[in-house]
């Protein structure tokens, strides 16, 4: 953790200690200190598709002067960030939405007069920053944040609620690459940290039969009624760790094909416009229909971050989607890190020898390197005519920095009639990439975790990457002003598809209409009159996808001033997080005082379950059973680059017993409760004891000299100080006599203090 002390006029950046430019992390050790943010709450509420969650982080200031903390806050990919607000004593002060640069202004005006305040920005559609300034001495400050996001469908028939706890190191490339590198360089905890997540999460939608909730990253407690709704909370007393992707999923009984709506008009100025997300059924596909002939490509990230269980993960994904070829199929195979490299030069027919020599070309594959995606993407699409029909699929975790430049090559380099889609493997997925990259090469994304059933993630590909039942959507009608996304996706078989949609008040009607193989599809829907007043995320989520239908067009090429200032006119239009509009509240009081000295602490994030950090070149590479690791750490190399494939030890990521659970009152209707409205207080999760606070050291390096980690190396030390004492000894005896006495340190030959590693 970066720790400081500042003049309260310093500028409040979260940049205090820029790492490598190239693999955007450094590692740090806590030092036994007890850290500001001691624990995290999620409230969710699910039903149709569509999810409100309320995220709830407790700091604490442990210190005797004010506190500012700067914290990476990961989001969900797709999600508007609706509210924001802060608890501090009996207060709650509520934020509001400003222009990036007033709301950063205005947070650095407060500081200086000692007024707490808090700030979130977004770096990424799925990673902001927020800075959390002027907690008072012995202080405790509660955030709050609410977010809407749409629910991923799976193709067994289920809905998939998905929310990051951990922000992932980033390859960034050569220096100026990137142009925000230092802002999103991630300081990585050596080992766990203390704070803990809880959850409480409503399900309102009817299970399938004999069906409950399950989740695939964490132990559950399922409580409730069917009829009141299910309740989800962690099987573990004192929370789980915030080290991978919380996954929750429930069967639901099966959808009716045809339309529907939910519709919301809100207060106020925005009151002469409706909002609504459709849900689009389409129909069963017909049994007559015959597999299509697939020319599959597959690109493999083998890059430093993937070493050990994600790249073991991907090679058993790839290896399923293998599996699902037939003779008239073709394969080609691409791995990439620092350079992509071919499995054949050309593509080859999937016969049965042919995907066996695929298998073990891919069991060969060691991860390493970096992350240089461009390649990777420019290289898979090097072959295609203007006229392929080919399947790209996309494998990785994601962990880059410059994901505008891979969105560009796949916007000029893939054919109208190819596809490519993304798979995303690992426990902390840069779905910042994953999903616009999909929807840039129209394409599907599929995230599975470490440990999930790979064959049940390729079903899930292959079902999307077959014939679609339903494309060339259009929808019109008299009630309809605009669609987002723009662009609207093909539709599969069962699969219910959610479009925001603005609507005229007045109402009047829609029609949906797609071609299938069969001819014509198409629907009707009569829209009533819509009332102001309501509160649902329709809105907000219609924003949102009307600004990444924007971000994408600036990835292809359009003119940044235009789409910029309507990026900026929509943030502060629909009252949510952009890249260029933030989130601000500030006490009206005075918190603390304003000329006493500000520390500044950034706080780390622990590794990602299952990451390595050998692999991303944090820390030396282990050396196997009775050899030794040789060579120098590079405090600036690259992800992975000397990293050897290698296996994590399992990590223990929940603690046993029940989560601690919220209150049902206060989830018996969030998808109405007004921003402003009142929370329930936060429960206190159980914290370890924490000893008094001790100075931080800052290192890239796993602490490489620190005893307790390397008592394997202790003989050695010893036997060289006994040589090293031997010889002071001679030097003495043969010393000159009319030379004073130096002293060993002079000479080196006592070991110098030990220091703190400054990052580089």
């Amino acid at each position: 953790m970066t720790l400081s002390l500042f003049s309260r006029n310093a500028p409040s950046s979260p940049n205090l200690a820029p790492a490598a430019p190239s693999n955007g992390a450094r590692l740090v050790t806590t030092d036994g200190r007890a850290l500001p943010l001691r624990g995290t709450t999620l409230q969710a509420d699910a039903q149709g598709g569509i999810a409100r969650v309320i995220l709830e982080q407790r700091f604490a200031n442990p210190y005797e002067e004010p506190l500012a903390v700067t914290y990476s806050l990961p989001l969900p990919e797709g999600g508007a960030v609706s509210a924001f607000s802060f608890r501090i004593g009996d207060q709650r002060i509520v934020g509001d939405v400003r222009g990036r640069a007033e709301a950063r202004e205005r947070y650095e005006r407060a500081l200086v007069e000692g007024k707490s305040a808090a700030l979130l920005e977004q770096d990424r559609s799925s990673l902001f920053t927020q800075e959390i300034g002027n907690i008072p001495p012995g202080a405790e400050l509660v955030a709050e944040i609410v977010i809407d996001q749409r629910l991923a469908w799976l193709d067994e028939g289920a809905w998939e609620w998905r929310f990051p706890t951990v922000v992932a190191p980033r390859y960034l490339g050569e220096e100026g690459r990137v142009p925000d590198a230092a802002r999103i360089t991630q300081d990585v905890a050596d080992g766990p940290l203390p704070a803990r997540l809880g959850l409480t999460c409503l399900i309102h939608d009817t299970l399938a039969a004999g069906k409950r909730p399950e989740s695939p990253s964490h132990a559950l407690e399922i409580s409730g009624d069917p009829k009141q709704g299910i309740v989800v909370n962690l099987g573990a007393r004192a929370g789980a760790r915030l080290d991978r992707d919380l996954v929750v999923r429930w069967s639901i009984a099966t959808p009716k094909v045809g339309l529907s709506l939910d519709t919301s008009r809100r207060a106020g100025d925005a009151a002469q416009m409706a909002h609504g997300l459709l849900t689009i059924v389409p129909p069963v596909a017909s049994p007559s229909l015959r597999p299509v002939t697939r020319d599959l490509v597959v690109l493999l990230d083998t890059s430093g971050s993937m070493h050990g269980e994600p790249l073991d993960q991907a090679r058993r994904v790839v290896a399923a989607l293998i599996d699902t070829l037939h003779d008239d199929d073709q394969l080609e195979l691409i791995e990439f890190s620092s350079a992509p490299r071919r499995w054949n030069d050309a593509p080859v027919r999937a016969t049965d020898l042919a995907k066996r020599e695929a298998l073990a070309w891919l069991r060969a594959l060691r991860a390493s390197g970096g992350t240089e995606m461009r390649a990777g993407i420019l290289e898979a699409l090097r072959t295609l005519r203007p006229d392929a029909q080919r399947q790209v699929v996309l494998v990785t975790d994601g962990h880059i920095g410059f994901e505008t430049e891979v969105l560009r090559a796949i916007f000029d380099r893939l054919p109208a009639s190819s596809r490519l889609h993304t798979v995303g493997v690992g426990s902390a997925v840069n779905r910042s990439l994953t999903a616009p990259a999909a929807r840039a090469g129209r394409g599907i994304e599929v995230v599975i975790g470490l440990g999930e059933d790979p064959e049940r993630a390729a079903a899930r590909l292959v079902a999307r990457t077959a014939a679609p039942v339903l494309v060339n959507l259009d929808i019109s009608g008299s009630a309809l002003v605009e669609h987002a996304p723009l662009r609207l996706p093909d539709l599969f078989a069962g699969a219910p598809v959610l479009v925001a949609l603005a609507l005229r008040p007045e109402g009047g009607s829609l029609l949906v209409r797609g071609q299938t193989r069969e001819g014509t599809w198409e629907k009707r829907l009569d829209v009533p009159a819509i009332e102001a007043g309501d509160d649902s995320p329709a809105a907000a989520l219609f924003g949102r996808e009307k600004v990444e239908d924007l971000e994408l067009a600036l990835a292809r090429g359009g003119d940044r001033r235009t789409l910029d200032d309507a990026i900026e006119r929509i943030g502060l239009d629909f009252k949510i997080a952009t890249r260029l509009t933030s989130w601000i509240a500030v006490t009206e009081q005075v918190t603390v005082d304003p000329d006493d000295a500000l520390r500044r602490e950034r706080m780390p994030h622990e590794l990602p379950h299952g990451m390595s950090a050998e692999g991303l070149g944090l820390r030396p590479a282990r050396a196997a059973a009775g050899g030794k690791t040789k060579g120098k750490i590079d405090l600036k190399a690259r992800l992975g680059k000397t990293a050897p494939e290698a296996k994590l030890d399992p990590t223990d990521d929940l603690i046993a017993g029940p989560a601690p659970s919220l209150p049902l009152p206060a989830m018996a209707a969030p998808r109405n409760l007004p921003a402003s409205a009142p929370r329930p207080a936060t429960p206190v999760i159980p914290q370890n004891n924490m000893p008094e606070p001790s100075p931080l050291v800052d290192t890239q390096l796993a602490l490489a000299t620190a005893p307790k980690k390397h008592a394997s190396r202790l003989p050695v030390v010893l036997l060289v100080l006994l040589l090293l004492a031997l010889l002071a000894g001679l030097l003495y005896a043969f010393r000159k006599p009319a030379a004073p006495p130096d002293s060993p340190g002079k000479h080196g030959l006592l070991p110098a203090p030990v220091t703190s590693i400054a990052p580089a």
